[in-house]
């Protein structure tokens, strides 16, 4: 930051920054931080043009951030207040270079255009959930914006649109599932690399990366064979727990930026009794059945943490589907929070994770049931992940397979 001389140096505006618009409090309209962005550690828009002001109209500002104030609160003091001192700025993801492309002439690549295209006019709007501006916005704007800055997000978006164009277009699924192939593979190893080092500068991406990996992980895969469970089913349960990694170690970076309406509604829980949910005991028993002695401490707690995940996203996802609103997205909180012992569990065939995983296809079976134009990546998943389960635990625990089962009747 400059010295304070330095700063008063620049033309005042007239009209005072946006951030003091918004709080209606009297701005001293000096760049390139005015005095009240600077006392509370937030970006002030004279910081990106000297006298010019964006305006203060709606929560998602022209880079696709949210005033740093408004996020902090929900952070905790003690932790956001110790971030803020360690940051004299807030990093924004947009200012980041473009890609440079590495084709050497003008030709046009009309296969990726088409598959933009589609991406930016159907399966935008299909995967912002909730259907507010806000969330629109994030995956047809502000996520492919900083595609062209992040290779890895660029052939996810790619990816994801080929596949659902595989989906639309069954004649030509083969043509369609090789290219979206092609760009999840290449996105793939460059999200794993940059993973290795996360800053505030790929963080977003990242993130929007791991969110789109949730449609990869079902869409990608032909779920015709059982014996490929640990390669369909826990390979990408392990990928997709790259999204809580990204967001434990840059939480108050990513909510307060274009992503904060996903964040908002992953984390919506409505306060609901479990006894008042029906079903809920056959997620409760699990604690029964799956606590052996022979257990050992680390296997325990990893089974237990599972299930009280599952018993939260159950309890959500049932409150959703009782009222007619979509619980798709509550349902794929789970893989992502869990534990990485209880995926060696998964990764083992472990019998007691096995059943664990086969109560939680029921929950994935409620989202196949919705608009198919809205669950197309996972549907004949659930059914698949059951059978996997069922064809690989001893026949002493088939028995714990009933409820699920029934459910598929």
């Amino acid at each position: 930051m400059p010295p304070k001389n330095q700063r008063r140096s620049h033309t005042k505006s007239k009209n005072g920054c946006s951030q003091c618009k918004v709080r209606r409090i009297k701005c001293n309209e000096v760049h390139p931080i005015c005095s009240n962005c600077e006392r509370r550690q937030i970006s002030c828009d004279f910081s990106q043009s000297p006298g010019v002001s964006r305006s203060p109209s709606t929560n998602i500002n022209g880079h696709g951030s949210v005033p740093k104030a408004e996020c902090s609160d929900r952070a905790g003091s003690a932790d956001g207040e110790a971030r803020r001192k360690s940051s004299q700025h807030v990093v924004d993801p947009f200012q980041q270079p473009d890609l440079v492309s590495n084709q050497k002439t003008t030709d046009l690549d009309i296969t990726n255009l088409r598959l933009m295209h589609h991406f930016t006019s159907w399966v935008a709007p299909n995967l912002a959930s909730s259907h507010t501006p806000e969330a629109l916005a994030l995956w047809q704007v502000y996520a492919v914006k900083l595609g062209f800055k992040h290779n890895f997000l660029l052939r996810g978006i790619l990816a994801v649109a080929a596949f659902h164009l595989g989906y639309i277009h069954p004649e030509k699924k083969a043509e369609y599932d090789l290219i979206g192939t092609t760009h999840q593979a290449i996105g793939l190893k460059d999200f794993q690399d940059t993973l290795a080092h996360v800053d505030e500068t790929n963080c977003h991406a990242l993130f929007a990366f791991s969110c789109l990996l949730i449609v990869l992980a079902f869409a990608s895969d032909a779920k015709d064979k059982p014996k490929d469970f640990n390669t369909n089913v826990v390979h990408w349960f392990y990928l997709l727990r790259g999204a809580n990694i990204v967001l434990d170690m840059h939480s108050e970076t990513i909510r307060c930026s274009f992503l904060k309406p996903l964040l908002d509604e992953l984390s919506y829980n409505e306060t609901t009794a479990a006894y008042t949910v029906v079903d809920t005991d056959q997620i409760t028993k699990l604690f029964r059945i799956c606590s052996l002695p022979e257990h050992d401490k680390e296997t325990a707690h990893a089974l237990d943490l599972a299930i009280h995940s599952l018993l939260s996203t159950f309890i959500q996802a049932s409150v959703l589907k009782g009222r007619g609103d979509s619980s798709l997205l509550t349902a794929f909180v789970w893989p992502i929070n869990l534990p990485p012992k209880f995926l060696d569990l998964l990764g083992e065939k472990q019998p007691a994770a096995m059943v664990i995983l086969a109560h939680y296809c029921v929950i994935m079976s409620w989202g196949e049931a919705e608009d198919p134009n809205d669950t197309w990546f996972i549907n004949g998943w659930a059914r698949y992940i059951l059978k996997s389960v069922q064809e690989s635990i001893p026949e002493s625990w088939q028995e714990h397979l009933q409820w699920p089962a029934s459910n598929f009747e």
